[in-house]
């Protein structure tokens, strides 16, 4: 099979296709190509090209759009005055450098999770910090209008050329182009899982071509050096950019710093899966103790600060709501009440926090009585269970419609306003389906019930019962303030695309 790679970093055939090599070779091939040059394949190059084009442009625009409306309007300020317009190249260049210089081109956090923008809005918050400290500091008569101007007009737009970007780079990836070739290194079961999991979205930017079994855990120096050559063999072969090891205590201190030098000469990058458990994000932070650099993981759930946030988040956002989807909750409430018997709304009593029983309302989508049949018609999860839901004969026509686009729900901002449900976060499960939930499922109680979450935005009753808890204790494990605005985005294209929505 072969392994050439096109120049946007795809392969040739399927995207999650394995090209799979023999696991053992060598140790004279291997050691025939340990002291040959090996230039990096970076799969974010283009797209770091394009954001320092784009970031340019946009940089311009803002400086543009200061000049022109702090001084060419008001004072009739002529385009070409020098002044002005060496204030404007000033800026723009010292925004550039700084946006290098604080790593917002670094193909290492493109592409993925919160860093990126995180350093965009540092680099541009150190810019005007320092043009105020200098204005301030040689009393220059620098016009504030133009810096403010100029730092809203290019923060947003350099915040939408990224996000652009990032758009443009989970479209292409569907489809296998730019994509991490990665080497997994592990033992079974947790190499299979590393596997599976990086496999499972191409989206997330990773492609496995090879795998090899791990060391053992006394291996010799010889044996060590011969694995490793095979190691650099595989990523020669397979013309790998990225190292996973999955988490083993035979993997250790000695191992991974061996192979972290040997990959330094090809620049290759170096990921370890902890083999501490499923953590993650804001929960981990780097200690030192008896000078030893130790991971503290804090426990998961909201206290102080963190639930202030949330709370003003939650109050925010359903006032928000309310005020846009009032129109459509009395139309709601006119259509339930003359297109079928009963009253406008339905009330059930679902877990909330802590496991603790509230009361959620919604417009009523079915029958007088429906909740009476459930067990004979949805039953327990299983693989038929979306089938079921799809041909549910207990919803009206007019609750039909009132599910496709999520209208049902609304009345429960009512919840999130007195403080009982959040706006996102794990949906509130039913009293009957207390029994379905394993030891570990009810974690997801350790946050207040959502709105709207993670599985729903990831296709809803399409979900299957046990990936549905996955998400809901991902998000549990993982939460903070970026994550809930992510979801509130992505809820508003579920909403508009309809997937499982039934």
């Amino acid at each position: 099979m072969s392994n050439e790679v096109t120049e946007n970093g795809s392969v040739p055939s399927a995207a999650t296709s394995h090209l799979r090599t023999p696991a053992r070779i060598g140790w004279s091939s291997a050691h025939s190509r340990r002291d040959r040059p090996h230039l990096r394949r970076d799969p974010l190059r283009v797209y770091a090209t394009r954001a320092v084009i784009w970031d340019f442009i946009a940089i311009i625009v803002a400086g543009v759009t200061g000049f022109v409306l702090r001084w060419a309007i008001p004072f009739n300020v002529e385009i070409n005055d020098p002044t002005y317009v060496s204030l404007v190249v000033i800026v723009v260049i010292a925004w550039m450098s700084v946006m290098a210089l604080r790593g917002a081109y670094d193909t290492r956090i493109l592409g993925v999770g919160s860093e990126e923008f995180k350093r965009v809005v540092s680099a541009s918050a150190t810019v005007f910090g320092a043009v105020a400290i200098v204005v301030f500091a040689l009393k220059l008569d620098l016009s504030r209008g133009f810096v403010l101007i100029t730092f809203v007009v290019g923060l947003t737009l350099l915040l939408i050329v990224r996000w652009s970007l990032r758009a443009w780079l989970r479209h292409e990836r569907r489809y296998g182009h730019f994509l991490h070739r990665t080497v997994v290194i592990g033992a079974e079961p947790q190499k299979s899982e590393v596997i599976d999991m990086l496999d499972r979205d191409p989206v997330a930017g990773f492609t496995v071509v090879d795998d090899v079994e791990e060391p053992a855990a006394d291996i010799s120096e010889d044996a060590l050096d011969a694995w490793l050559d095979e190691i650099m063999a595989l990523i020669a072969l397979g013309d790998a950019d990225t190292v996973a090891i999955a988490g083993s205590p035979a993997i250790g201190p000695r191992v991974v710093q061996r192979l972290a030098w040997r990959l330094e000469g090809p620049r290759v990058d170096l990921l370890v899966a902890p083999a501490v458990g499923d953590v993650a994000g804001p929960r981990v932070s780097m200690r030192m103790a008896a000078d030893l650099p130790l991971l503290h993981l804090d426990e998961p759930h909201l206290t102080g600060p963190k639930r202030a946030i949330k709370r003003a988040f939650d109050l925010v956002a359903g006032l928000f709501m309310f005020i846009v989807f009032l129109p459509f909750m009395i139309i709601a409430a006119i259509g339930v009440r003359f297109t079928s018997r009963g009253s406008i709304f339905y009330m059930q009593e679902r877990i909330g926090r802590g496991g603790e029983l509230i009361k959620v309302a919604k417009f009523r989508s079915m029958y007088v009585g429906a909740d009476k049949h459930r067990e004979s018609i949805i039953g327990n999860p299983d693989e038929n269970i979306t089938t079921r839901y799809r041909k549910d004969p207990r919803i009206t026509p007019f609750g039909r419609f009132l599910r496709r686009w999520s209208i049902d729900e609304t009345p429960q901002i009512f919840n999130v306003l007195i403080g009982s449900m959040s706006m996102v976060g794990p949906r509130p499960v039913l009293v009957d389906e207390l029994p379905l939930l394993g030891d570990a499922d009810h974690r997801r109680h350790l946050t207040k019930p959502g709105l709207t979450g993670l599985w729903q935005v990831s296709g809803r009753k399409e979900v299957d019962w046990n990936e549905r808890m996955r998400l809901d204790l991902d998000y549990v494990e993982h939460w903070s303030p970026a994550l809930d605005l992510v979801i509130m985005a992505k809820t508003v294209k579920a909403v508009l695309v309809g997937d499982g929505a039934y």
